[in-house]
């Protein structure tokens, strides 16, 4: 078997059990492997195997399931393999099918029954384990890759398609404004539809960019004191319109009407314009939207709820997803490219907060964001990421 290795190089293998006699075992069956390349190293304790894996110095992890009151399970879910590029093998006394399963949902590389290893099945599994891990890697390196190569191109698209859709914008609203002229009832209704169409394909576009950005870690974030109030205060006022045309009702509820907090203004505010519209849309008419403003452990929570369709449980996983576009009986006529949502939780993420939703069919739904009250002192310059 080839591994993508250098020639001669030493193999690191650390063996953690807890019985001295099962490591003198070991290590003789080990020294059985013809030109053997792996070096075993011994701990005993779980503790002691946890400090080892975090120094990242060994190549493969040999993990007995009995670790002194504690299990090898145990520290697969704490060494998290699925995010390492050492494959981990676990090995036990006796051959059990449900801690088989168990290990390999926590990405274990393969597992080995005591007593029944010689020389040849070990070399065989640890030669495995490294080649899948190698082949696994190069291919989350191809997928990266392409995943950028993909944000690059939406990017330069949505760049592209901008440009001339600004261009029709204002050239409409010249005609529909009367400066080439009257224009006859039939003639303004066509022109403003086509104008409400080309106001979609911008916001599409700027859906777009707005994700190609935070995807390629360019968003800049410009973090001063803002009064939170008075910006909730901005973005009911100028949704109004839109309420009224859907017969809605706004309420906004501050249980703190003085709450200063160190955020983009910019980037928060639209989060807060996505939630809120989002509220209207999914609510139909006669419906009120409600917002909240209170503080609960040292940390600002921004409340948006809706007496809507809600959200089907088996949909809400996939609620943040990129291009997720959730079925329900008004996502027909509501339209949207499933990224608003996507960018709102990064940009929460990105200051160190998060957001959180409840819902149920037929009742609405309620998301709250949550924003620490204070920052580290290096949270509180400009960030670009």
């Amino acid at each position: 078997m080839q591994l993508n290795t250098p020639k001669n190089k030493i193999i690191k293998v650390l063996l953690v059990d807890d019985d001295e006699d099962d490591y003198l075992i070991i290590s003789r069956v080990f020294a059985q492997i013809p030109d053997s390349p792996f070096q075993i190293e011994w701990c005993s304790s779980f503790d002691e195997a946890k400090s080892l894996i975090d120094l990242r110095n060994h190549d493969i992890y040999l993990i007995d399931y009995r670790l002194n009151g504690q299990t090898g399970l145990e520290l697969l879910d704490y060494a998290q393999p699925y995010r390492r590029s050492e494959p981990f093998i676990l090995l036990t006394g006796v051959g059990d099918r449900e801690i088989e399963i168990r290990s390999m949902k926590l990405a274990a590389a393969d597992y080995l029954v005591k007593g029944t290893i010689n020389a040849e099945l070990l070399a065989r599994t640890l030669y495995y384990s490294l080649e899948r891990k190698q082949f696994e890697e190069q291919r989350l390196r191809s997928l990266i890759e392409l995943n950028k190569a993909k944000d690059e191109f939406i990017s330069l698209a949505a760049h592209q398609l901008r440009t001339p859709a600004t261009g029709v914008k204002q050239y409409l609203g010249m005609v529909l404004e009367g400066f080439v002229g009257e224009l006859s009832d039939s003639q303004k209704s066509i022109l403003q539809k086509a104008n409400e169409s080309n106001e979609r394909q911008l916001r599409i576009v700027t859906d777009l960019l707005r994700v190609a950005q935070v995807d390629a870690g360019k968003v800049r974030l410009r973090k001063a004191e803002v009064d939170v109030v008075s910006l909730i205060y901005d973005v009911i006022k100028e949704q109004h319109e839109t309420f009224d045309k859907r017969r809605q009702t706004v309420v906004f509820e501050p249980k703190k009407t003085n709450m200063r907090l160190h955020f983009d203004r910019d980037t928060i505010r639209m989060v807060i314009e996505n939630l809120i519209d989002n509220a209207s849309k999914y609510s139909g008419e006669d419906k009120t939207v409600t917002v909240k403003l209170d503080e609960d452990n040292g940390e600002a929570q921004i409340t948006i709820i809706d007496r809507g369709v809600g959200i089907r449980l088996e949909d809400q996983d996939k609620l943040f997803e990129k291009f997720s576009r959730i079925e329900n009986p008004l996502s027909t006529q509501v339209g949207g490219t499933g990224l608003g949502l996507y960018w709102a939780k990064k940009i929460i993420d990105l200051h160190q907060g998060r957001v959180t939703f409840e819902s149920a069919i037929g009742q609405g739904t309620k998301f709250t964001i949550h924003l620490p009250k204070t920052y580290p002192a290096t949270m509180l310059e400009t960030t670009v990421i």
